[in-house]
């Protein structure tokens, strides 16, 4: 069970360039859970219910990203509350279908922000750390194994760092130090999922893709993870279920 290899993706924000994103996951074959705020952060657009409703039609996961995006670690108890479970009840209202994720904004969390996603009924939630491969996790502090942004090293050690990460950091000067693109690293890290197990995860958001032009890189990737024999692809709720019984 342990040398299960999985792949799944993820993507925040739920900007309508995630309809270009939907259409290169969907020509490579790829899952995907996109987290959606009911309102984007400083005025950015999010897609209306009636696109979200298509994704599920897709095979889409639809996961909750708070009401407003704020950072929830700087809310009292009834904000959060507020932003945590009313995420939940209004998209879950839109999309007529049951909302089982949650994805930190920022990535910003601590213990009470955790009890308040759990409390809130959510399966699992999503972080932003990078660097990991494992099938073992806690369900509310899901990691990733990497963004799909072109990341200084300084970025990648900061992330690794903030968690005190010590494997993460050997693993990263041993091995995805040399890598010239986080393209080139997605593909060493897939590589390694085949071998030993584990879980291949990137994440990102598509307004970035657009901004950064990245999108004939991303394609690469997508083409070069998909279609794999013995490989298992997973929305992120599914990968919760699928770690549990590797457990």
């Amino acid at each position: 069970m342990s040398q299960k290899t999985i792949v799944t993706t993820s993507w925040d924000d739920g900007h309508p360039c995630d309809l270009r994103l939907a259409e290169a996951l969907a020509k490579s074959g790829l899952p995907a859970t996109f987290y959606v705020p009911l309102f984007g952060e400083q005025g950015k657009p999010v897609l209306a219910p009636t696109a979200l409703r298509s994704f599920l039609k897709q095979g889409i996961e639809i996961g909750a990203h708070t009401v407003t995006h704020p950072v929830l670690t700087t809310l009292d108890d009834k904000a959060l509350s507020s932003e945590v479970s009313g995420s939940k009840q209004l998209m879950e209202d839109q999309l007529g279908d049951e909302v089982r994720m949650f994805c930190y904004p920022r990535g910003r969390y601590d213990n009470r922000v955790i009890d308040s996603v759990r409390e809130a009924g959510f399966l699992g939630a999503r972080t932003t750390r990078m660097f990991s491969q494992s099938l073992s996790f806690e369900r509310f502090e899901m990691p990733t194994s990497l963004q799909a942004f072109p990341h200084p090293p300084l970025d990648y050690l900061k992330n690794l760092g903030k968690r005190r990460n010590l494997p993460g950091l050997a693993r990263y000067f041993s091995r995805y130090a040399r890598c010239k693109s986080w393209v080139e690293m997605g593909k060493m890290m897939f590589e390694e999922a085949l071998r030993e197990g584990g879980i291949w995860h990137i994440y990102g958001h598509s307004w970035e893709l657009e901004e950064l032009g990245l999108w004939d890189q991303l394609q690469e990737l997508f083409s070069y993870v998909a279609d794999r024999p013995n490989v298992i692809y997973a929305t992120n709720s599914k990968v919760l279920e699928l770690a549990a019984e590797a457990a």
